[in-house]
């Protein structure tokens, strides 16, 4: 015997109004938005503490998805971490 439940669709449930997003402000582009903000505050902290202007804790939790560690010996790698908050900041 099969069971044949039938699945009610849920008033509100789509889109920004889904339960899933808070209070409707977490779209798709609020969170490219903050993945954004969240790359250009790693890459500004973690240069800090490779060139010595910071001390202490570097920052907790995961790191942005486009992170990459770099040796901040090289030159290009400054350039490149420079490049990225420039474009970040350009956006935001």
């Amino acid at each position: 015997m099969q069971n044949h439940k039938v699945k009610k669709a849920r008033p509100g449930s789509k889109g920004p109004n889904h339960w899933n997003y808070q209070h409707g402000h977490e779209t798709l582009a609020a969170k490219q938005q903050r993945s954004e903000r969240s790359l250009r505050l790693h890459y500004l902290s973690q240069m800090c503490h490779e060139l010595g202007f910071m001390n202490g804790r570097r920052m907790i939790g995961r790191k942005p998805v486009n992170f990459v560690t770099l040796d901040y010996k090289n030159r290009d790698h400054i350039v490149y971490v420079i490049n990225v908050i420039n474009e970040v900041n350009k956006v935001g």
